[in-house]
């Protein structure tokens, strides 16, 4: 048993489901059974993750543990990421999607991961020197910049992780709040589907020729995607990795505006998706690329990893150079 408290341990909570405050309390029954010293903070409405990271690497934390969303780990990560600090993850949010693609199973299983790691690291007196075989591995999770202008036309900057939508994706990330957890993620997907196109003028500097040559097109929604799956089992971006450096970009339309048209539309391209063929219908426009401008001649709603941002009249997509480390996992044979 760990007898010294060589190790410190931050510990970042999101209390918004009932099953982190569970996992929280597993996690330091474990921490606490070996002895290994840990600090932790809640999050609040105001406070959503980046003072608490703050806090905890000025008490000197050599990993943080955040348990909890895409949400909660996009607040918090600049800071982390500034610092250099590891960064471990408990999937207590709805969609998880970065927990998904980096290999964690489970809350459960990551608790697991957290704590081996946690005494491996007291035992050698080094954070660095635990990524074995067995034991973690090390991702470098880029974190993208973004800048959108909002409906006073001023423009705001910001950040995210996995994704980042405008136009219909959008709408139905803001009416999942009309149901609990992934069904409300599913009725708002419905709800959407069959929502008015946007007028978007797309330009992609990186990726050659722009996409509308400057002139509105009719689109349902444009995304820019680290993720293979950001929305189920579905590979919709199967070009996309969350450590790579360029994005996966969609946009989708021009659709059909009847709704029995449109539902057509939808029906072949969850076909071609379901086939492994998500860019064979001509209303899926895929390219790859470190930038993406987008701008509007009317409002349309628009979210970073899953979070809305209110409604936009353009945004600039670019490429994050500052990665946060986050160990994860060794991949199983």
């Amino acid at each position: 048993m760990v007898t010294d408290d060589l190790v410190h341990v931050g510990i970042i909570v999101n209390p918004k489901h009932a099953r982190t405050t569970r996992a929280y309390a597993d996690l330091v029954r474990r921490l606490r059974a070996q002895r290994i010293r840990y600090r932790s903070f809640s999050t609040t409405p105001q406070r959503s993750g980046a003072w608490q990271a703050s806090d905890l690497i000025a008490w000197g934390a050599d990993i943080v543990i955040i348990l909890g969303g895409d949400g909660t780990i996009r607040a918090a990560a600049p800071v982390l990421a500034a610092a250099e600090t590891p960064v471990m993850l408990v999937p207590t949010g709805t969609a998880n999607v970065l927990s998904r693609h980096v290999g964690i199973r489970s809350h459960r299983h990551a608790i697991a991961t957290c704590v081996s790691h946690a005494i491996t690291a007291c035992a050698s007196r080094a954070i660095a020197a635990c990524a074995q075989p067995g034991s973690t591995r090390e991702i470098g999770v880029p974190i993208n910049d973004v800048e959108y202008l909002d409906v006073d036309g001023h423009w705001q900057r910001s950040h995210f992780i996995c994704l980042a939508g405008l136009g219909g994706d959008a709408r139905a990330v803001a009416e999942h709040g009309r149901a609990p957890g992934l069904l409300g993620y599913a009725l708002g997907g419905v709800r959407a589907l069959f929502a008015p196109s946007m007028d978007a003028r797309i330009d992609a500097p990186t990726a050659g020729v722009p996409d509308t040559n400057g002139a509105p097109s009719p689109r349902w929604s444009i995304m820019a995607s680290k993720v293979a799956r950001p929305a189920g089992p579905i590979p919709v971006f199967p070009q996309a990795r969350i450590d790579a450096d360029d994005f996966s970009f969609l946009s989708v339309g021009p659709l059909a505006e009847e709704p029995g048209d449109r539902l057509g539309d939808w029906a072949r391209i969850a076909a071609a998706c379901l086939q492994g063929r998500p860019g064979a219908p001509a209303t899926m426009n895929y390219r790859t690329g470190r930038e993406l401008t987008i701008g509007l001649d009317s409002p349309e709603p628009a979210h970073l990893d899953g979070d809305p941002i209110g409604d936009c009249l353009g945004m600039r997509i670019s490429a994050g150079t500052t990665r946060l480390r986050v160990l994860v996992p060794e991949a199983e044979d």
